[in-house]
């Protein structure tokens, strides 16, 4: 006769739900120290914009997306602070959440995803048919980043500004000539374009419009 085992006993995971509500002051998580370079090197760092998935495997209700702030913040559903991970890997982003969460969670188990980032960009102003901020993907010339903006509309060729910001004090300029370029001629002057500069390409000359950029954080460099 074939033995019959009694149903198992179905037992709550002992991540329990939400603790008892106690009277809290709301506190923000300050900075985390960042990571060293050891295995996380290279590694994605968070940036202001970056979009945050949260699913938390025992207690659903909390599951959000997050937006991580300008300041480097982002919001938690449920928890009246906030935590700063902008800066931090994916990984360390995520065990500041944890232990943000164990105030008000037995052992959250919560996993954190990378849902939505800000791609790589750079923007074409000035004289060109369709100004604007244009995806980055992969090495490009400033022609080329010109041409992407429907080509030059009037602009002075010979004093196309390449601008490109190292610091929030520091920004170098570039001016390159592109007269001989658009001719076939002197390609070597044009100059690559990384994610993040900006191609400004005037109407007049340069004198004209050099009081309005701020010498004191820029240099300008003449190819």
């Amino acid at each position: 006769m074939a033995a019959i085992s009694s149903p198992a006993r179905v037992q709550a995971p002992s991540r329990a739900p939400a603790k008892q509500a106690q009277a809290a002051e709301p506190q923000t998580q300050q900075p985390a120290q960042q990571p060293g370079a050891g295995a996380e090197a290279g590694r994605y760092m968070l940036k202001a914009g970056d979009v945050l998935a949260l699913t938390f495997r025992y207690t659903p209700d909390f599951n959000h997306d997050t937006t991580v702030e300008p300041d480097g913040f982002v919001q938690l559903k449920g928890l009246q602070g906030s935590v700063h991970v902008q800066g931090l890997t994916l990984r360390d982003a995520a065990e500041q959440i944890r232990k943000a969460y164990s105030a008000i969670l037995a052992d959250p188990d919560v996993s954190v995803v990378l849902k939505d980032f800000e791609r790589p960009y750079f923007i074409v102003s000035g004289s060109v048919r369709n100004p604007g901020k244009f995806d980055y993907r992969g090495p490009i010339t400033v022609m080329e980043a010109v041409a992407m903006a429907g080509g030059f509309d009037k602009a002075k060729l010979s004093q196309i500004l390449l601008m490109r910001r190292y610091s929030n004090d520091l920004v170098q300029v570039t001016m390159v000539d592109l007269r001989a370029v658009t001719k076939g001629k002197e390609v070597n002057k044009d100059v690559e374009v990384r994610a993040g500069d900006t191609i400004f390409a005037p109407k007049s000359t340069y004198a004209k419009f050099e009081p309005f950029i701020p010498t004191t954080s820029m240099g300008a460099y003449h190819h």
